[in-house]
């Protein structure tokens, strides 16, 4: 025979299945499975002449296969994300990597306006911007938990635009998430500026109703576009 329960155990399950708990647990639900609301911030920063001082030794290295593949396979928290870094590669993306010490802790990708229409990113589509000569998009700027916070991604950004700007660019846009309040933060420090702000409702974390336009998740495999989502119509 089994010993009952001591009382405090009791206790906690009644609390873990009280009427605040369960209604709780079920907005949760809601929000990121069934629907939720999501406004993204496009933000622009034009590419001028500027001091690039750094507090850091991070460097900015082009990115590949074999360097991305390295990155993913010693890094555990990006295992789910080579799929879709490796698929950029395959779409003509361009990736900035942030090497410190020799070691590879984080990245940025982007594309200008020579993207052909077959690889166009779903960005462009969704937020209804067309790139113009000089201009630059950049997206899925990542950098390992463990050197956030020390003022790395600040160094990395400040020599991401150095790096474009050596190159004759002259305009870079990027996104957030309004809520992301970090990223908020960090673009704002790096002088970008508001363009505007895309509202949109997604729904059982599938499909997607944005500006007048229906678009559906695509899949991790069997398409060109292994990321985002794509119209309907």
């Amino acid at each position: 025979m089994t010993d009952s329960p001591p009382a405090a155990t009791k206790q906690s399950q009644r609390k873990r299945f009280t009427p605040q708990v369960l209604r709780s647990k079920a907005m949760n639900f809601i929000k990121y499975y069934i629907y939720t609301d999501i406004d993204e911030v496009i933000l622009q920063r034009d590419l001028v002449d500027e001091e690039y001082k750094t507090k850091s030794n991070v460097q900015v290295r082009e990115a590949d296969h074999q360097k991305v593949m390295q990155f993913c396979s010693e890094n555990p928290e990006l295992r789910d994300e080579k799929i879709r870094y490796l698929s950029y590669l395959e779409n003509h993306y361009h990736g900035a990597l942030a090497e410190l010490d020799g070691k590879i802790i984080g990245g940025v990708w982007w594309f200008d306006h020579r993207l052909d229409q077959v690889d166009i990113h779903p960005h462009l589509v969704r937020y209804k911007l067309n790139l113009k000569p000089g201009e630059v998009w950049s997206f899925d700027l990542f950098i390992l938990s463990q050197d956030r916070g020390s003022g790395i991604s600040n160094d990395f950004f400040k020599l991401f635009r150095k790096y474009l700007k050596n190159a004759d660019y002259t305009r870079l846009y990027g996104h957030v998430s309004s809520s992301n309040l970090p990223a908020v933060w960090l673009h704002k420090l790096q002088g970008y500026k508001p363009v505007k702000t895309v509202k949109s409702h997604l729904f059982c974390n599938a499909l997607m109703l944005s500006e007048g336009r229906l678009f559906l998740r695509n899949p991790s495999i069997g398409v060109k576009q292994k990321f985002d989502y794509r119209p309907l119509f």
